[in-house]
């Protein structure tokens, strides 16, 4: 039987570190989700609440109450009025109490949904906990060592049914969380910091019964969500193959060789010894916080690329790259507003149009898309800058767009200006006149040019009047060089041709 005659059956369990002020249950300063663990000195926020010591009580925190309702009303989940929390026990090294706060059977979201493209996948669950400590294993060659800053942090568990059946469509189930988590700005949701970490629950069968569940635990990006659900699928196929069985277990993924690997057998939930937690009260929400809280809801990312399709004329790929990032989205927004403002300003003579937003907003957006998309990203390659942190604003870069939809200048002396506009800011057209980068349009200018390239290039100007006109586009290049590209090169075109015929 081949790979193609098994259904894979997966569900994801999706962790995210929520981005409150402070953690879960004490006050300490909940820093690891705003910059990631990582970059902090180890076992510099903590207290006696987060790592458990005795007589220390939790209280819960709110915030983080209300930013799990949040997401469970994006997508679309059934909001619980009366939840708890549990105790679930169990130990490990860095859980500090040696159970973790979490809830089992009263979660604060229930049955949502989301759909991209043509999937359409339940949300069986989004519940409360607090995340664990982490374990450091290569500061030292006997001994692992115990970092307790991530103990603590609001942490929301997603967990979905078992509606994937691909790993591609896995890798795009966290691509468009990831854009709803951003957008509601409950998480940066990096995975790269663990402020979005995955896990994988995967079985094959070739009947409607479903296989053997196996778990692939803590994918930390979305090549190895994909690449792991894809190397699982080869392993067990050929288990089945082979008429051996699937064992219920725990594995773990090994990037650098891309297999996965056995971890433990795989934990039920009566082994976790759930019981209701003593030292919490339950969460009662009234009607009202539920709808304060709905109203609140921003436009959700597969909302605004309809709108910025509709409203801007993007095309539905550059829609979707600057929407996947919400300071870009709101950048391109405020930019074709100010785009739009020019055009209403403007001479309706000069447009030839009553309505110049509608004829002219699809080649101002494929210019602002092109030159956000495709040209900023390299100018920040090797600079400690991000898109955020750029002395560039939507004033100016509107400012930029016009400069070169009004062919004042080329793309060569565009790219000079923009990267000037990304190391001190400024204003495009100052920087234009500064560095004398702007476009000749004078004829008087031109014309002492193109007679010096004709006078200099006595072979290729015979050649032309023998009909060879290829050789027309040495002519331009020649005065393009002479000008330093300050040239409209068709307006070059037309002088040449007018002193050469």
């Amino acid at each position: 039987m081949s790979e193609n005659q098994y259904t894979p059956t997966i569900g994801l369990e999706i962790h995210v570190q929520l981005k409150t002020k402070s953690k879960m249950f004490c006050r300490c300063a909940n820093t690891s989700a705003q910059i990631g663990v990582s970059e902090l000195k180890p076992n510099s926020h903590i207290c006696p609440v987060c790592t458990g010591q005795p007589g220390a009580l939790p209280a819960i925190n709110a915030e983080a109450v209300k930013l799990v309702v949040k997401t469970g009303l994006a997508l679309e989940c059934i909001i619980a009025k009366h939840s708890k929390f549990d105790r679930k026990n169990y130990f490990y090294p860095d859980l500090p109490k040696g159970y973790q706060i979490s809830q089992y059977d009263q979660p604060l979201c229930t049955n949502g949904i989301l759909i991209f493209g043509h999937s359409r996948i339940g949300i069986e669950r989004i519940h409360l906990e607090e995340d664990t400590g982490r374990l450091i294993h290569d500061q030292s060659e006997t001994d692992s060592l115990v970092d307790l800053n991530r103990a603590g942090i609001p942490l929301m568990e997603l967990v979905t049914k078992p509606d994937i059946h691909s790993a591609a469509e896995a890798k795009e189930f966290c691509q468009e969380l990831q854009k709803i988590l951003r957008q509601l700005d409950i998480s940066d949701a990096d995975m790269e910091k663990s402020q979005m970490r995955c896990e994988v629950n995967i079985s094959l069968s070739a009947t409607h019964k479903l296989g053997t569940k196996v778990e692939i635990k803590n994918l930390n990006s979305f090549k190895a969500v994909e690449r792991s659900i894809e190397y699982e699928i080869m392993r067990q196929t050929k288990l089945l193959e082979a008429g051996e069985k699937i064992i219920q277990e725990t594995r773990g993924w090994n990037d650098r060789e891309q297999t996965t690997y056995s971890q433990r057998s795989k934990e039920d939930a009566h082994d976790y010894r759930y019981f209701p937690e003593p030292d919490l009260p339950p969460i009662n929400l009234t009607d009202e916080e539920i709808k304060k809280i709905e109203q609140e809801l921003p436009e959700l990312p597969q909302a605004k690329v309809a709108r910025f399709m509709e409203q801007y004329d993007f095309s539905l790929l550059d829609a979707k790259q600057i929407v996947s990032d919400k300071r870009l989205a709101d950048f391109t927004e405020q930019t074709m507003s100010e785009l739009q403002s020019w055009l209403v300003d403007l001479d309706e003579v000069e447009l030839e149009n009553a309505d110049p937003w509608e004829k002219y907003r699809g080649k101002l957006s494929k210019l602002v898309a092109n030159w956000l998309i495709n040209k900023l990203p390299p100018l920040l390659t090797g600079k400690e800058k991000t898109f955020e942190t750029l002395p560039l604003t939507p004033e100016n870069f509107a400012e930029f767009i016009t400069l070169i939809y009004k062919n004042k200048i080329n793309s060569k002396n565009a790219l000079q200006i923009l990267e000037q506009m990304v190391e001190s800011g400024g204003d495009p057209t100052s920087i234009l006149e500064d560095q004398g980068l702007h476009l000749l349009e004078d004829v008087s200018d031109i014309d002492p040019v193109v007679d010096k390239v004709i006078a200099d290039n006595p072979e290729q100007v015979e050649q032309f009047k023998k009909g060879k006109t290829a050789v027309m586009q040495f002519l331009i290049g020649q005065v393009m060089k002479e000008t330093k590209g300050r040239v409209n090169p068709k307006m070059a075109e037309e002088l040449l041709i007018q002193k050469l015929t």
